[in-house]
């Protein structure tokens, strides 16, 4: 049987090909350890003439990717003969009816972990639409991803002093515990109840394939890499001896509650030790009440602390923001604003809020409950089809210096929170602080 697999590209970034989908390549090898030959195409590189006729073509993606999946799935009905299946995030967080009215033959909204998932869908009778297969909570027999084409992707991390080190991604768990109300994958939203974790002996092993492939940067793609610290310890064990065997570096998600909890400085100086070299902090804003209006659980001074922390130890803090939130204030940005100037954060992320399908700020959006000081400017959009209608250039990242905003609160018009990240950007780059 041959499968094709599918990665749309993302044109909300400037640069698609940096970090792989592991999520395809989870799939790939059960597929091999099922007999199938199977084909990877990632259309930022490849034309859609290059996807071979085959028995399935498995399409994965997120939600603003959904333009390139539409695009897709309308090319493969008009030139190819297989059955077509849509995976991934997407399918993970979307409702039932949207997801059985996109036109493909077969929606998987689930993991792939074993041969027993694939059967699932080999096995499922030409009338079924959607497969919806509860998450396996042992993850004891987790295959490792193929990696055939992972030096397509182009990602570097510095180490400190200043060389290169090609770098890929790797997740040790699935899930997050906390509650962000912006946030897809927290609380359940897309993973399940509470996290699991992949067996340290498999991610050992992974580590072990990605230093002998000559990737010696990682970059942990977790929620919240070091939220259990006596597996983290352990872990640190591994990334410490490949840091002080072939100068192996890495970079994860961090928050600032959780590390302050749980040894601070010196759980901190532990996993620089071993090789840590960047942190990614969701700041998200410079205001502690549009913190708590989100429900993000950390405050500006453990924000602040443990960017001084990574200071002293020499690790890069980089700060993402989010302006538009619920309740969102010119003295709420003012805020941030101010926090980034006096602080200056290695490097800084400044987006405008998008509102993801299946998150609790989203939903009330949708249900015009009105529990969030938010609203969505609806002259972008399709009265019947929503979210589905933006245009592209409402998920595109682009320049730095640029952004669309379309959600509003009581206080602030679209508008005037995108000139105000545009002009903040501007002031960010003028000091030097990069991306």
């Amino acid at each position: 049987m041959k499968i094709s697999l599918i990665w749309p590209k993302s044109t909300f970034l400037t640069n698609p090909m940096v970090y792989p989908p592991l999520g395809l390549w989870y799939i790939w090898t059960i597929l091999k350890q099922a007999g199938c030959e199977v084909v990877y195409i990632d259309t930022s590189e490849d034309l859609y003439g290059s996807i071979p006729e085959s028995d399935y073509y498995f399409v994965s993606g997120t939600s603003p990717q959904l333009m390139e999946i539409r695009k897709i799935l309308s090319w493969l009905q008009n030139n190819r003969r297989g059955k077509t299946v849509l995976g991934g995030s997407h399918a993970l967080t979307h409702s039932i009816d949207h997801l059985e009215n996109l036109g493909f033959d077969l929606v998987y909204k689930g993991e792939m972990n074993t041969k027993e998932d694939i059967d699932l869908i080999f096995n499922a009778s030409p009338t079924k639409k959607l497969i919806d297969n509860p998450f396996s909570q042992d993850l004891e027999n987790l295959c490792l991803p193929t990696r055939k084409v992972a030096f397509r992707y182009k990602a570097f991390l510095e180490d400190r002093s200043g060389t290169s080190h090609p770098t890929t991604t790797l997740f040790t768990s699935r899930g997050c515990p906390e509650k962000c109300a912006f946030c897809e994958s927290g609380a359940g939203r897309m993973w399940g109840k509470g996290v699991r974790w992949n067996p340290l002996e498999i991610v050992t092993e992974e580590l072990e394939e990605c230093y002998e492939l000559g990737f010696t940067g990682i970059m942990f793609y977790d929620d919240i890499l070091p939220l259990n610290k006596p597996r983290m310890l352990k872990l640190l064990e591994v990334l410490d001896y490949y840091h002080n065997k072939d100068g192996a570096i890495w970079r994860c998600f961090l928050r600032t509650d959780i590390l302050e909890k749980q040894g601070g400085h010196e759980y901190l100086e532990k996993m620089r030790n071993a090789g840590l070299v960047e942190v990614l902090v969701g700041v998200e804003s410079g205001s502690d009440q549009i913190k708590k209006n989100i429900q993000k659980g950390t405050s500006i001074r453990q924000d602040t602390k443990t960017l001084e922390w990574c200071k002293k130890l020499g690790i890069k803090f980089k700060a993402s923001f989010v302006l538009g939130l619920p309740g969102e204030t010119i003295e709420s940005m003012e805020a941030t604003r101010k926090w980034i100037l006096a602080n200056r954060p290695d490097r800084v992320d400044v987006n405008t809020y998008i509102p993801f399908p299946g998150t609790p700020i989203s939903s009330d959006m949708a249900l015009k409950s009105g529990n969030y000081d938010i609203y969505i400017d609806s002259s972008h959009t399709d009265e019947k089809e929503g979210y589905q209608s933006l245009p592209e250039t409402f998920w595109y990242k682009g320049p730095r210096d640029k952004s669309n905003c379309l959600v509003g609160t009581s206080s602030l018009a679209p508008q005037e929170i995108a000139n105000f990240r545009n002009k903040l950007i501007q002031e960010i780059i003028e000091v030097g602080i990069p991306y």
